[in-house]
Formats: structure tokens, C-alpha cells, sequence
């Protein structure tokens, strides 16, 4: 769970209305969820009415309770284009995202979203999987023995592959779990992979 106070932020209205969506959104009653708790029904209902604080510590129980976010917490993946994994993809220009995935529950700050193409790399990825990397760059160095890593090419080809050390410094060899490797090519950049989500999963709304 993030470590913040989340009282100094909102008001207690704004935490009662938290709360009230946290119940409707998992529909658990507000006696199931004072028992998963250990609050008491009464101040449940005072929470909910606004005339109770919730504190941080009872927000951090009831949001490991419900699964549910915490105030504030990020759960939006903002897809932003194709990854290669084997298949030609043309990079998406503009800032603009694709999709916008909700994904239900917490996820770390700053991902960004690609869809994987093709299926080099499977069964680690598959064709049409969501794949989450961290925002801040890499150096291609950085990304050596990495399970995975998004890279830029020199000729503006996304890909999703394991990096090695190419023949010579500069160069980098990527490898795919089924196809031939990619010998001593420049990277424009690399970033972190951090989480895959099946296709069935991320388009399950």
C-alpha cells in the first residue's frame, strides 16, 4: 500500500463519498464490510454520512478489504501505440492514447501501454497482449539481461525483445523466445517492462 496521509488531501466529505463508492462498486454491505474491517456498523454509517473522519489507517483496511483503490491511486493505463514482437509496426504519432484501460485495482505511476504485434516472443507475450513500461528511459546498456525491454530502433521500430551486448560497443543484439535474433543494431532507447496483460483481460470492457 502507498505510504501517504491521505486525510490531509480530502475533506471528509470527499472521503465519505470514497467510501460510499467503494461499497457500491463491490457491492459488499456496509455489515460485511465493518466485520472484514473491524469497524463497527456505527461508525461505518458515521463515516458515510460525513460526520466521522475516516483515518488513513481504517482507508489503507477498507481498501484491502474491497480491493479497491485508495484515494488518488492510479489504476488508468493510457495506451499509446503497437509494440513489435515479430510483426511490422508503424510507431503511433501524437500524444494522443489509443485506449484508455481501467485496469480495477492499484497499479505503480507512470506506465504507459503498447499492444503487442505479432509472436516472437511468445509465450511470454502474445499477439494482441497489453504490455506496461515505465515512462523514464533507459540506457541500452541499463537494459542488458533485462527479462524484457521496449526499444526504439534507429529506424523508428517499437519492439519488445531481451537485449544483449552486440560485437562492438554501441551495438546491441536482441533476442525473441522463437525467432532469429536482431545482430548489432543501434537503440534509440529502452524502457522497463513491468507488467503483461492478456489480451482477453485487458478488452474483457
Amino acid at each position: 500500500m502507498a505510504n501517504y496521509a491521505i486525510s490531509a488531501t480530502m475533506t471528509p466529505n470527499q472521503m465519505a463519498n470514497w467510501l460510499k463508492r467503494a461499497i457500491d462498486e463491490t457491492d459488499v454491505t456496509q455489515t460485511e464490510l465493518a466485520r472484514r474491517t473491524g469497524l463497527t456498523p456505527g461508525k461505518v454509517s458515521l463515516i458515510i454520512s460525513g460526520k466521522r473522519q475516516l483515518k488513513d489507517g481504517e482507508a489503507f483496511k477498507v481498501s484491502e478489504a474491497l480491493n479497491y483503490p485508495l484515494p488518488n491511486e492510479n489504476r488508468i493505463i493510457p495506451v499509446m501505440g503497437y509494440v513489435g514482437a515479430g510483426a511490422e509496426v508503424i510507431p503511433v504519432s501524437g500524444n494522443d492514447a489509443l485506449h484508455e484501460v481501467d485496469m480495477g485495482y492499484p497499479i505503480p505511476p507512470g506506465l504507459i501501454g503498447v499492444i503487442v504485434r505479432g509472436d516472437s516472443m511468445f509465450p511470454i507475450f502474445e499477439d494482441g497482449d497489453l504490455v506496461a513500461y515505465r515512462g523514464e528511459e533507459l540506457t541500452p546498456e541499463q537494459a542488458i539481461g533485462q527479462e524484457a525491454c521496449v526499444v526504439q530502433l534507429a529506424d523508428g521500430r517499437i519492439l519488445i525483445k531481451k537485449v544483449r551486448m552486440g560485437s562492438q560497443p554501441g551495438l546491441f543484439t536482441l533476442s525473441s523466445s522463437n525467432a532469429p535474433d536482431i545482430e548489432d543494431v543501434p537503440l534509440e532507447w529502452a524502457r522497463e517492462f513491468v507488467l503483461r496483460f492478456s489480451r482477453n483481460f485487458w478488452r474483457k470492457g
